[in-house]
């Protein structure tokens, strides 16, 4: 009796011991599941927010019509991912205009980025486009080749130039494209070409397309940096080779475009520019005035000097 006792005992010591190790295995199993599914979304997630900076990166560089850069970085980051952010502004002869940022979702799931059809969003009327978030006026480009654009053409350098103690901000759409160099000659040397717009295809409206318009962006007083150390319209190049924006518009598809043009004009002497944002005070528009090389001319920013910027 005391050895059929003994082994019941020995029996359930045994049963216990084996439950115990699979418990033990499970918890093992499960823990290093999750250690490893943590890591690997983890990993996911780090990889998309790398994808996103790159892209508002790239847009940064050649979609941003003379929209300047404060920061970039994550924000509201969770285990489902987060958000890369990018606050701007306008920097018109001194004066500051502040603009909406770019918000670029990102997570390991399905989800991904939402936010790409949201990029450079306007309002637009018949005679105007403003920014959706801070519903400043956006200079519009124009292309000559659509006769009835979704916004009606703009002449508003008459407009600008009749005004005494204004600073501006206007858009200029050629009737041709000009180059660089054309284009130098033809200003007034007290206004600033600050960004060059490369155009759209021949059939696209460019009046919808949000604020979505390509170019390189000038230094302060108009010049196209080109040094040992430091090449404006050579970074701008590069840049269009590698962007990566499957949108468009109307079956315009900017990251084609963006490729073609990258493709046909290596060097900044033959790249051709189909319009330019100028800024300057507003008297000295006046030569403008009724050029005939000047197809269209949007103001953006437009408000009285003053003695403190």
């Amino acid at each position: 009796m005391n050895d059929e006792k003994k082994f019941r005992q020995l029996a359930m010591r045994v049963k216990v011991v084996r439950w115990l190790i699979t418990i033990g295995i499970v918890i093992v199993v499960l823990l290093v599941g999750a250690i490893g599914g943590y890591w690997l979304t983890q990993k996911k997630a780090g990889q998309e927010s790398r994808r996103e900076d790159r892209f508002i990166e790239q847009v940064s560089t050649v979609m941003s019509p003379n929209i300047a850069v404060s920061d970039r970085y994550l924000a509201d980051t969770n285990f489902m991912g987060g958000k890369v952010t990018s606050h701007r502004y306008k920097d018109i002869e001194g004066y500051r205009e502040a603009w909406s940022p770019i918000v670029q979702p990102y997570s390991w799931t399905w989800l991904g980025n939402q936010s790409g059809d949201t990029l450079n969003s306007t309002d637009t009327t018949n005679h105007a486009a403003y920014d959706r978030l801070t519903q400043h006026k956006i200079p519009l480009f124009y292309n000559p080749k659509v006769k009835h654009p979704d916004v009606q053409r703009a002449a508003d350098i008459n407009r600008v130039a009749r005004t005494r103690g204004a600073v501006a901000e206007v858009a200029v759409s050629f009737a041709h494209p000009l180059t660089y160099t054309q284009i130098q000659q033809r200003l007034p040397k007290n206004l600033h070409a600050v960004w060059y717009w490369i155009g759209v295809g021949p059939k696209a409206d460019a009046t919808f397309m949000d604020n979505n318009f390509l170019g390189v962006q000038a230094d302060s007083q108009g010049h196209m940096v080109a040094t040992k150390d430091e090449n404006y319209y050579r970074s701008f190049r590069q840049t269009l080779k590698q962007l990566d924006v499957g949108y468009g518009y109307n079956n315009f598809n900017i990251g084609e475009y963006a490729h073609k043009y990258a493709k046909q004009y290596p060097t900044l002497k033959t790249a051709k520019f189909a319009g330019v944002i100028v800024t300057g005070d507003s008297e000295n528009f006046k030569p403008l005035a009724n050029a005939d090389w000047i197809y269209a001319s949007s103001a953006g920013f437009f408000q009285q000097r003053t003695a403190i910027k």
